[in-house]
């Protein structure tokens, strides 16, 4: 315990004489400050001169590319599918036959026209299925009761002047007068047939070529080249009239459907360029043109739809991809834009550093669309205007700054 004391005595006289050394000596136990040539330096900057440009306003629009011509083929006779000749993926010529019915029943149908058909023109006397027909009072009936009424005519004129000299008695008359008047009510009846026969005519060739097409519409042909998209059906399958069987899209060119605000509906007409991106080809820029603006808007969207085509050689793209875009418009405007790397962010508050007079002052701005590294300002700055854009860090409200160099801001 005793050596304890001594110790801690010892320790305390020696605390106390270094004190008062130090105290003697006038400096302080440690330094701390910066040269004043280091404290009094001012933040060297480089700065740019901002100036309004005319800008061409682009909206950005998000849309899905579809085939410029699409359609999905129905069926339009009943009956039982047979053959398939185009599948999911497959290119197919114009006219091409895609699907096959069972053509049977529809190829007796026709047979059965055709017959019915040749009947009816052999009482007309017309020869070949598509020949025309003749006049009614032409046909071989009406003609040959027009001969028989014409010869019983002449006799009953003749008979006429007889009876009235007394040469034939009143009943010869009487049997030429009834005659005559018995052809022609034959003739009147024959015309009236060849006028039957005529309508039965035309009415068969009709029903023929109702029958011919039924038995075409059994073979399902491509209205255009273009590429399968979907097929609905399998051979063996009976399907019933407009059942869906295949699905075909052209492949080059191909349109955007997209929509833009109503805001710029009047900024945007035929012709207006696109520019495409889609997740397949990142990195990849595919240009189209608006081709038609939808005339009313949807009202749940306040927005207003419209087509671009976009041309798509080696058909790379393919309907269905969805598409991000930027349509440039008909708008110009004066607009302010700035290194994106100039505007510093704090809580929310966008601001950049403006240099006047070689002192800096704090700018609060609001922030437009971005233009790859460059951004527009809409609100706090003025063309004219100086800006810093290095040595960021070191800068605040009010100091004094040395500027190395001003550049213009529009480069």
């Amino acid at each position: 315990m005793r050596t304890s004391s001594a110790a801690g005595e010892i320790l305390a006289v020696l605390l106390a004489t270094g004190i008062a050394l130090s105290g003697c000596s006038g400096q302080p136990a440690t330094v701390t400050a910066e040269p004043d040539g280091q404290q009094n330096a001012k933040p060297v900057v480089r700065a740019i001169q901002v100036q309004a440009e005319p800008l061409r306003r682009q909206v950005e629009v998000v849309g899905t590319l579809a085939g410029d011509r699409e359609v999905t083929l129905s069926a339009e006779v009943a009956g039982r599918v047979v053959r398939i000749h185009a599948d999911l993926g497959d290119r197919v010529a114009e006219n091409q036959v895609l699907i096959e019915l069972d053509p049977t029943e529809f190829q007796l149908a026709v047979e059965r026209q055709e017959a019915a058909l040749a009947e009816v023109l052999a009482q007309l006397g017309v020869r070949g299925e598509n020949d025309p027909l003749p006049e009614v009072s032409q046909t071989s009936l009406p003609r040959r009761a027009a001969a028989e009424a014409a010869e019983a005519k002449a006799n009953y004129e003749r008979m006429k002047a007889l009876q009235a000299e007394g040469v034939v008695s009143q009943q010869a008359y009487d049997s030429a007068q009834a005659r005559y008047e018995a052809t022609q009510a034959a003739y009147t009846a024959t015309l009236e047939q060849a006028r039957n026969l005529v309508a039965r005519a035309e009415n068969l060739r009709a029903q023929l070529l109702i029958a011919r097409h039924s038995l075409a519409d059994t073979r399902m042909r491509a209205p255009f080249a273009g590429t399968v998209r979907e097929r609905m059906v399998e051979v063996g399958q009976y399907v019933r009239e407009q059942t869906a069987m295949i699905s075909l899209a052209t492949g080059n060119p191909l349109k955007l459907r997209a929509s833009i605000p109503e805001r710029w509906f009047p900024y945007v007409q035929p012709g207006a360029p696109v520019e495409l991106t889609v997740e397949a080809y990142p990195g990849e820029t595919f240009s189209g043109s608006v081709t038609r603006v939808a005339r009313a808007g949807v009202a749940e969207t306040r927005s207003f739809s419209f087509e671009a085509r976009v041309e798509n050689p080696g058909e790379r793209l393919r309907p269905g991809l969805f598409a991000r875009g930027r349509l440039t418009t008909s708008q110009v405007d004066s607009v302010i834009r700035v290194p994106s790397s100039v505007v510093v962010s704090f809580y929310g508050v966008q601001k950049v550093y403006a240099v006047s007079d070689g002192m800096i002052r704090e700018k609060v701005v609001k922030l437009g669309d971005q233009f790859g590294d460059r951004i527009e300002i809409t609100e706090g700055l003025e063309s004219g205007d100086s800006i810093a854009t290095t040595n960021l860090a070191r800068l605040r409200e009010g100091i004094s700054v040395q500027v190395e160099a001003t550049e213009g801001g529009n480069r």
